[in-house]
């Protein structure tokens, strides 16, 4: 994976997950799916993050990235518990 397309490919997993963000915000019925599961897109930055030599700016948006999809899977941990 070049670096090129780790940035955009940064840029694509962060426009998804502030889509699922802003579905998760305003209904309590969560997406589901291939393209809703956190586990996939938390798998795909880990590849990124895995990148030696990977810039520091872009090791940032993608541990900022791990943590925005750790709160939106407490999220739906608590309204699956309600």
């Amino acid at each position: 994976m070049s670096y090129d397309f780790a940035e955009k490919d940064l840029a694509h997993i962060r426009h998804v997950l502030s889509h699922l963000e802003q579905s998760a915000a305003g209904a309590r019925v969560f997406e589901t799916g291939p393209m809703a599961s956190l586990d996939y897109w938390q798998a795909r930055v880990r590849a990124i993050l895995a990148m030696p030599m990977l810039s520091t700016h872009a090791q940032k948006q993608a541990k900022d990235l791990l943590g925005r999809l750790e709160r939106l899977k407490d999220l739906r941990r608590c309204a699956a518990g309600s």
